[in-house]
């Protein structure tokens, strides 16, 4: 085995070398860089992008925040009452797909019927599925790479339209020449797209859950769930930057600029004011009481149905590693437990012992209950120690060894010594004893023998 030490250490660590160097191949030891074309607007994202300032400020100042990681389908189960919620819909998606078409009919279902809504993007179309929505981004050539704080637009201010509840107090708004200008008509296949701008995503059929009938049966409230007479609250000729609608029951707001949420953007200037209006309306319910406000996380990869473990370390070289530990472990087993050399003789143990002699002779003498039998190996030693050190024969008697005692004048209790004598003596001539009585009986001739020392 020694022979091979040298080379199981050696492939040993050219294993863990391996492993180390796999690990910083994989490891981003930089966050990677975010940017306005490939956002994470996820409410868990810390990033310039993502939302998660947002959460934590709703979080922290008492508004009952919750994160939904099951689809839009799920709503009439996870929020049963419409009337009593708020959804936060954060676009764009990830990855950056429509939304599916029974999602879009669940969504636009439940808000119809008392929900209330704010989808956040510049291409809504594809978080709300509703063909009207028609959004393009101004700019000819968007800078997306571009930090977003070199994007703010000088004139945000001038496109607040009207003195509303959503835009009490916004003076000062800082939005990007990145945001969208929503129009809210029905497509126009012919009409070509730029190519300097991103495609929209293709706009899906309306929902079937959208009927061309009014959901409402009475004549005389009656209910049709289009977006159709928007208010502005902020926009141009180009088109809406935050539009409100009343949908049914519930109302829907679109804001086509993510930056006024985002972690990068909700501090600046006026945005948090204008935030926080959004959710002061939409959060609070026709009794007064405040809405459940719930983030979408289904759609950002954040999904119930995986493992909490699993998604944490999902596109990380975890996995490799632990397969790489797993094959060393294995590895390490086999050498340990495979020889290398002849095969050696058992270790032979030394049956000679005293100490393995006496113990056998006790347990029989125990077994047999033979205690007269182990006190005739003890009592003659300890009559003879005694006499030797009182300077008398081993055959003297129990008066001599008294009298002995008084003349040296030694500190040992003679009733003691005559009685252990007494004893010993009977228990040898057939008086029956205990074992509790034998131990006793040795325990005061080591006591005796201990005090004769001092």
């Amino acid at each position: 085995m020694r022979r091979y030490l040298g080379i199981i250490i050696g492939i040993t660590l050219a294993l863990g070398a391996f492993i180390a160097l796999s690990a910083a191949g994989n490891l981003d030891f930089d966050r990677p860089p975010e940017n306005e074309r490939e956002p994470i607007r996820s409410s868990y994202n810390s990033g310039p992008t993502g939302t998660r300032a947002f959460y934590q400020l709703l979080e922290e100042s008492g508004s009952p925040v919750v994160r939904l990681r099951e689809d839009f389908k799920s709503l009439s189960t996870d929020a049963p009452n419409p009337a009593e919620a708020m959804m936060i819909v954060v676009g764009p998606f990830n990855p950056n797909s429509d939304i599916a078409y029974e999602e879009a009919a669940a969504l636009q279902k439940w808000i119809a019927d008392g929900g209330n809504a704010l989808i956040v993007s510049r291409y809504p179309i594809s978080q709300f599925g509703d063909p009207m929505i028609q959004s393009k981004v101004q700019d000819k050539n968007p800078p997306w790479t571009t930090p977003t704080e070199t994007l703010i637009d000088p004139a945000s201010d001038s496109l607040i339209v009207q003195p509303t509840e959503l835009t009490r107090n916004v003076r000062g708004l800082e939005l990007t020449t990145l945001a969208a200008r929503i129009k809210f008509e029905p497509p126009d296949i012919e009409e070509d797209e730029e190519e300097s701008s991103p495609p929209p995503p293709s706009p899906t059929a309306t929902p079937e859950a959208v009927p061309d009938e009014p959901v409402e049966q009475s004549d005389e409230d009656r209910c049709y769930p289009f977006l159709y007479a928007p208010v502005i609250h902020l926009g141009d000729k180009n088109g809406a930057v935050l539009a409100d609608f009343r949908y049914c029951k519930g109302r829907l707001v679109f804001l086509s600029d993510p930056f006024v949420i985002a972690n990068n953007g909700i501090a600046r200037g006026a945005n948090l004011t204008l935030a926080m209006n959004l959710v002061r309306t939409l959060g609070k319910s026709e009794n007064g009481q405040p809405r459940k406000i719930i983030f979408d996380e289904f759609h950002h990869g954040y999904r119930s149905q995986i493992n909490p473990l699993v998604n944490y370390v999902r596109g990380t070289p975890v996995p490799w590693l632990l397969l790489q530990g797993l094959l060393l472990s294995l590895f390490i087993v086999v050498s340990v437990g495979k020889r290398f050399a002849r095969p050696l003789p058992l270790p032979q143990e030394d049956r000679h012992s005293p100490l393995e002699f006496v113990g056998s002779m006790a347990n029989l003498q125990q077994i047999a209950r033979a205690r007269d039998l182990a006190l005739e190996n003890i009592y003659p030693r300890f009559k003879a120690t005694l006499c030797r050190r009182l300077g008398l024969s081993s055959r003297a008697k129990t008066e001599d060894i008294i009298a002995s005692l008084r003349r040296q004048n030694l500190p040992i209790d003679e009733i003691e010594v005559r009685q252990t004598l007494s004893d010993a003596e009977l228990t040898l001539s057939g008086e029956k004893i205990d074992d509790a009585q034998l131990v006793k009986l040795v325990g005061r001739m080591r006591r005796i023998l201990a005090q004769m020392k001092r």
